[in-house]
């Protein structure tokens, strides 16, 4: 709850306890100056039943005063009741509730609290729903593909070297369907994650030049060149997630490079902050494609000509945000793109 709504609530409390002090006081009063009044008319006439009278008047106040209370607590009951039907909305599974907020008095706070509880509640079910539909989209494709090939396989007689593109292309989807499966994990994991833990200190430029080394055969084959200034830079985190980061990166800016392109890492050192960038000339991005680009499953390429899930930025973006930094890119259509990591040091 935020400081403001902090303070309503506070000050919807105090208003009720003034009101109701008010009430009894002013009944108390009233009932004090009309004794008063009654004792003095009686004093220049007869004073045998002043006392009666005061009984009585005190009776009346008593009745007045508690008639008003019970209008206030039948006010605040059939508020709490909305409130009381909502949650049984909610946990019945309804989640098209919304409580109005007119004539809500002190509990517009309560009420506003509990409508945005709920459309969050609503987002991350509709959340859940896509991320089940997309995942179930992206792990039948590649078992549709090696069931199509196995039975093709089984039913047909083809020459040896057929054979074996089937099987190449079998093992390769399979390899497709492991990828997915540990990104999944990977960031279901992350998703749970509040601390980072395993955490050491390291050479982050010798690790991304460990990265860019494993990744080398596949930059070879679109004969893309990739360099990298990259001065001592130690950093204090889970060496094994930073991998993730590097090797995600070096091979998004190799898969939307054209042959021939040039991708550069760059990193630098503060006093107090570490800096590293990777620089592609490939084909960038639309804005489009620049507003999801952190969506797990979104992919830009329309024409899946470049393979991959939509799952590797997610993955990089939560690794860097449990590590204390920060991502940003810069992309412009034709272009090429630039992705940038902030790091602090501890």
């Amino acid at each position: 709850m935020s400081n403001g709504a902090k303070r309503n609530k506070k000050i919807g409390t105090i208003r009720w306890a003034i009101v109701l002090a008010f009430i009894v006081t002013f009944f108390s009063v009233v009932s004090y100056l009309l004794t008063m009044a009654i004792r003095f008319y009686y004093y220049g006439h007869a004073g045998d039943n002043v006392f009666a009278w005061s009984v009585a008047i005190y009776q009346i106040m008593g009745s007045l005063c508690g008639i008003v209370i019970a209008i206030i607590s039948v006010m605040l009951y059939h508020r709490m009741e909305k409130l009381l039907n909502g949650m049984e909305d909610v946990a019945n599974g309804k989640l098209d509730v919304e409580i109005p907020i007119e004539n809500s008095g002190e509990y517009k706070v309560i009420y506003e609290n509990f409508n945005q509880m709920v459309r969050e509640l609503k987002n991350a079910d509709e959340q859940q729903k896509q991320f089940m539909k997309d995942f179930s989209h992206e792990f039948k494709t590649p078992i549709h593909s090696i069931k199509g090939m196995a039975e093709y396989l089984q039913h047909n007689e083809i020459t040896r070297e057929e054979e074996k593109e089937y099987l190449n292309v079998m093992a390769e989807e399979a390899g497709r369907l492991a990828q997915l499966s540990q990104n999944t994990l990977l960031l279901s994991k992350l998703d749970h994650m509040e601390v980072l833990r395993k955490k050491e200190e390291f050479r982050l430029d010798s690790q991304i030049r460990d990265c860019a080394i494993l990744l080398m055969p596949s930059f070879e084959e679109k004969n893309i060149q990739l360099e990298a200034e990259l001065p001592e830079m130690k950093f204090y985190g889970n060496e094994e997630l930073m991998k993730e980061v590097w090797v995600n990166l070096l091979d998004n800016a190799r898969k939307y490079s054209s042959e021939g392109n040039l991708v550069f890492v760059e990193g630098k050192v503060t006093q107090d902050d570490l800096w590293i960038t990777v620089r592609d000339e490939g084909q960038g991005m639309d804005e489009q494609t620049k507003q999801h680009l952190f969506e797990r499953y979104y992919q830009g390429d329309a024409s899946h000509e470049t393979s991959g899930f939509g799952m590797g930025l997610p993955i990089v973006k939560r690794i860097v945000e449990l590590s204390g930094g920060t991502i940003w890119v810069e992309s412009t259509l034709g272009k090429g793109t630039t992705v940038t990591i902030f790091l602090k040091l501890i």
